[in-house]
């Protein structure tokens, strides 16, 4: 790794669910200010090359509205937006989520954000534990949401049966 390269890793998170469901909640961005405590608001369309508005809630550094640039969308593993602050020598940034399934109705969810350029190891500094912190906040709502959602989605198909 560079002095240059930082990433920021959340907690891996076992969710017992089926990625499919964790990937509706995910992509699910109006659903956002419901569940997600860490990007309270996202405004856009989840289409590669899109941007997209995401208020993110920093206790330490102070809310704020960063705009991202869709990288890329391999449903149901993986979203990744990003930001470029100038030049990419200068900084640029990637934040990707990944869901890993590991049964039938069992995934785990990983998310990172990649720093790179001169501005990198600063950014890291001041904002690795707001950045840290909101990574795992979100894991663990994402696991309360999609858990909520599936077993939600069962209790209908049963009675449906019925």
């Amino acid at each position: 790794m560079s002095i240059f390269t930082h990433t920021v890793l959340s907690h891996t998170v076992e969710i017992d669910a089926p990625r499919k469901v964790v990937w509706e909640t995910l992509v699910d961005l109006a659903q956002y200010p419901h569940w997600n405590p860490f990007t309270v608001k996202a405004e856009g369309v989840l289409k590669v090359g899109n941007a997209i508005d995401l208020h993110v809630k920093m206790p330490r550094r102070g809310d704020r509205i960063q705009t991202e640039v869709v990288e890329k969308i391999d449903a149901p593993h993986c979203l990744s937006w990003g930001m470029t602050l100038g030049l990419s020598p200068i900084l640029s940034a990637l934040r990707e989520q990944t869901l890993e399934s590991l049964s039938n109705d069992r995934c785990s969810y990983t998310t990172s954000d990649r720093f790179s350029g001169l501005l990198s190891p600063l950014v890291y500094f001041l904002f690795y534990d707001d950045v840290y912190n909101g990574f795992n906040r979100v894991a663990y709502a994402l696991k309360n949401k999609a858990e909520a959602s599936w077993e939600n989605q069962k209790s209908d198909n049963k009675k449906s049966l019925s």
